[in-house]
Order: C-alpha cells, then structure tokens, then sequence
C-alpha cells in the first residue's frame, strides 16, 4: 500500500509540473509579438532610457513627447515630435517579429546615426498594449505603446 501511495503521489506531482509547465509556456507564447499582431497604428504611452549603469538618462511620460509608429506588412515607419508640432525624429525599414523578439532593420531616417542599423527587441501584446524592450546604441529602452487602429484585435 506504501508503494501505491508513493507511486500515486509521484504521479500527482509530475502532473503538476506538467501543468504548470504548459501554461507558462501557453501564457509566454500569447505575449509574444506576432507580424500579424504588430499590424496598424500605434501611440507611445510612456518611455524611460538607462545607461549601461542603469542610471535613467531621459524619460518620457504625460505625452511631453509624442510618437507614433505604423507597422504594415513587413514595414515599420516612425514619426516623433514635440507637443507644439515640432519635428524630432522619423526612420523607416524593415521588420520581422516572432517568438524570439521583434527586430527592425533602418534604411531610412532623419537620424544619420541610425542609418543602416538593425536593432533586436523583446516584445510583448497584452490586448492592445505592445511593450518593446531592448539596447539601441548602448542605451537600454523599455517603450510602451498602445495600438491607435488596424490589426488584430
């Protein structure tokens, strides 16, 4: 009986982490950026950039700084102004995105700096807000968007 009763909790435990395995994997799989996920328009929210020391070098938060990002196809393209109208910053290339992350290749820009670039982001959906992670030229960003129009819903 002693046997049967290990045997039975061994099986109880092995469920279990089988369990909890599949939906940690189910929920990681949900949030993560899709091509088809990332279609339309989106607004950015909030942003904070640290060095490599982790100390915050900018931060934009209570729409200080406006930027919007259209995602269509296999193409992004971003705009970034002031809230008086202002022109800041605009780039457009290629992109791809799956279960690895989300990259864009710049091949045109306003930014000489950027030019040519690819940069790799962790990405995550969470119904319509995408949060978009990563080191561009040595600063790490963490952005938050939320989707204006178009794409999976």
């Amino acid at each position: 009986m002693s046997l049967q009763l290990s045997r039975t909790n061994t099986q109880i435990r092995l469920c279990t982490t089988l369990c909890a395995l599949l939906l940690i994997s189910t929920a990681s799989a949900e949030n993560a950026c899709s091509s088809k996920e990332l279609q339309g328009s989106w607004e950015l929210q909030s942003a904070i950039y640290r060095d490599q020391s982790g100390k915050v070098v900018a931060e934009i938060k209570d729409q200080q700084t406006k930027s919007r990002k259209l995602i269509a196809g296999r193409h992004f393209s971003f705009i970034t102004w002031a809230p008086d109208g202002k022109f800041q910053v605009a780039a457009s290339g290629s992109f791809s995105a799956d279960a690895n992350g989300y990259d864009e290749q710049v091949d045109a820009t306003s930014l000489p700096r950027l030019q040519g670039k690819t940069y790799h982001f962790q990405c995550k959906i969470s119904g319509n807000n995408w949060l978009h992670q990563g080191l561009e030229d040595g600063i790490q960003i963490e952005e938050h968007w939320a989707r204006v129009s178009g794409g999976a819903q």
